[in-house]
């Protein structure tokens, strides 16, 4: 059914001087001969809001696609009645600066936040994880300029840990990296439309990755707490119990494990690690249920285990002489000193310090256990948490948002 018209904020990204990203990415579009998959790239109204007059959601849809303000996939059209109703989630004005976003310097308020997370189907009462995500990818050692254009397939990994979990069924356990859970899948998705059309991370036109991967649409997942035997994520690092948190760190990709610590030490002792080495890169693992309980049962604690990880998870030397990284684009002396030290005893570890894998425990309760390494990539290290704002009568906001869904 077509309406009369539909009333939507736009999602793309000004600069502080108030220049559209769009008009860049026109540029870049022409040059990289992408205008047949963005035939409409900055042909929008300069404006806050625009009337598509005659159109149902999938028009609107289809029009933001043919913009590039799209994944791919299709969108909620973002109309003032939407986003107005998200941002009652947020302590902050809608126009409150969260950061700007590299590479093309938009500027990144709370409304534009929501505006994405609109887009990307979340619920209004996700808003707060998103703008926390936001704000640890803004953190200049996130590297936002070097995920966005590098040719490496790095995405964001977003790990909620604390209550949230439970109040907005974020998947931790079973499929909680696949589909089928709408938080995992939205959360992760407004992260990218954010970082795409706030950012300018558009492929192939400024972002150069070379296949890219399926987290790049999304890659939010939580920790199982209830079969966590060691200390939540969010309290290793610094917060209190009671505190909502998101851990966001850069991943190159998910490599799924089979087996114990002895196999997982085996994929990051591999070529999977070279990029994490090079770069002094913190790692992550999300260990199974079953055989995080029984480390734990045998006397294991989380710095036991990562320490283990470390002592047998490593590179043979001669691999790494003969690994293209080495051979053919970094000379000895690009690589951190600790690389070359480690490398004269016979094999490298896929960290400097133990403490550089982060750790924690997500996935069902299968005997056959499943775990995920996530590999690093760029420069600085980054493991950034950020603790989760809710506003004051957040709770009864979204029970009354529940009751009408």
């Amino acid at each position: 059914m077509t309406i009369d018209a539909q009333w939507v904020l736009l999602p793309t990204g000004q600069r502080s001087s108030g220049e559209w990203i769009d008009d860049t990415l026109k540029l870049r579009v022409e040059e990289a001969q992408l205008t047949e998959r963005t035939p409409l790239v900055a042909e929008f109204p300069r404006q806050r809001v625009e009337v598509i007059r005659g159109s149902n959601d999938a028009q609107v849809s289809d029009l933001f696609y043919m913009r590039g303000w799209t994944d791919g996939l299709p969108i909620v059209p973002p109309t003032i009645g939407r986003v107005e109703h998200m941002l009652r989630y947020s302590m902050q004005p809608a126009e409150t600066i969260i950061g700007t976003l590299d590479p093309l310097q938009g500027v990144a308020t709370v409304e534009k936040i929501a505006v994405n997370a609109v887009m990307a189907g979340c619920e209004p009462f996700y808003l707060p994880v998103v703008i926390a995500a936001v704000e640890a990818i803004v953190e200049p050692e996130f590297n936002l300029r070097g995920v966005q254009t590098t040719d490496e397939n790095v995405a964001p990994l977003l790990v909620v840990t604390g209550p949230i979990v439970e109040h907005l069924n974020i998947n931790a356990s079973y499929g909680a990296l696949g589909p089928g859970w709408k938080a995992n899948a939205t959360i992760g998705r407004a992260v990218r439309l954010i970082m795409n059309n706030i950012g300018g991370g558009w492929p192939g036109a400024v972002s150069f990755a070379g296949l890219g991967q399926p987290g790049r649409y999304t890659m939010c997942l939580a920790e199982n707490a209830a079969e966590n035997p060691w200390e939540p994520l969010h309290v290793e690092q610094g917060l209190d119990a009671d505190v909502s948190a998101v851990t966001v760190r850069r991943a190159e990709t998910a490599l799924n494990v089979t087996g114990g610590l002895a196999e997982i030490a085996s994929v990051m002792g591999s070529a999977a690690s070279l990029f994490a080495i090079y770069h002094n890169g913190v790692v992550s693992v999300a260990l199974a249920p079953a055989v995080a309980k029984q480390l734990a049962s045998q006397g294991f604690s989380k710095a036991d285990v990562k320490r283990q990880l470390w002592e047998t998870g490593r590179l043979d030397s001669q691999m790494w002489r003969r690994s293209w990284l080495h051979k053919d684009l970094a000379e000895v002396n690009q690589w951190p000193d600790w690389v070359v030290e480690a490398a004269e005893g016979g094999s490298i570890p896929a960290v400097q310090d133990p403490d550089d894998i982060t750790l924690f425990v997500a996935g069902g309760t299968i005997p056959i256990a499943q775990h995920v390494y996530f590999p690093s990539w760029g420069f600085p290290p980054c493991r950034i948490v950020k603790p989760i704002s809710l506003p004051a009568d957040w709770n009864n906001l979204r029970e009354s948002d529940q009751e009408v869904n």
